[in-house]
């Protein structure tokens, strides 16, 4: 079985790209995190049937209704040294995530490249959302079509565009295109 720890950014694109997080359960896999980067996502932007955009507090309880995530509240001795050499480098839930994915062979998901540098500097695994989101739509061949969707929500809610210099950069601008 595939194990994943995910940050707080990942958390936040996923949940404004599909609406939540409940698609995880597409992939039948260990999902977590921690709480500090559970802490981080308080509220989440919601678009308005007339178009703005408002801030709304999110319930830790509503994200882990839609799929039940395992948060992290205890750690290694290890795990607590990592994280805490980390934290000078990214924030400390990407900390957290990153040292638990480190000592408990779990796949690093994250959206922050510092981060993402920092575990491949550590040889730990890493998955970004949109590779997540890329594998969702490849198990059901009706889900391509809302690809478009998906990424046009992760840019205006979560204010999230891929960097030039991410490896998905490309498949994210051929999407924002079609529009």
């Amino acid at each position: 079985m595939t194990r994943y720890c995910l940050d707080a950014c990942s958390i936040i694109n996923l949940f404004c790209g599909w609406g939540g997080i409940q698609e995880l359960h597409s992939f039948g896999t260990y999902w977590s995190t921690t709480i500090t980067a559970l802490g981080e996502f308080k509220d989440v932007r919601v678009q308005q049937t007339d178009g703005t955009i408002v801030r709304v507090p999110i319930g830790h309880e509503l994200l882990l209704e839609q799929y039940p995530l395992t948060v992290h509240t205890e750690f290694h001795p290890q795990e607590v040294v990592t994280a805490t050499n980390l934290g000078a480098l990214i924030d400390d839930g990407e900390a957290e995530c990153l040292a638990i994915a480190k000592h408990r062979d779990l796949i690093f998901v994250s959206d922050d490249g510092p981060a993402i540098l920092a575990a491949e500097g550590l040889g730990v695994r890493t998955a970004s959302s949109l590779d997540l989101i890329i594998a969702w739509s490849e198990l059901d061949a009706s889900r391509p079509a809302y690809l478009t969707e998906i990424v046009e929500r992760i840019e205006v809610l979560a204010r999230y565009v891929p960097p030039r210099s991410h490896p998905r950069k490309e498949w994210w601008d051929t999407l924002r295109r079609r529009r």
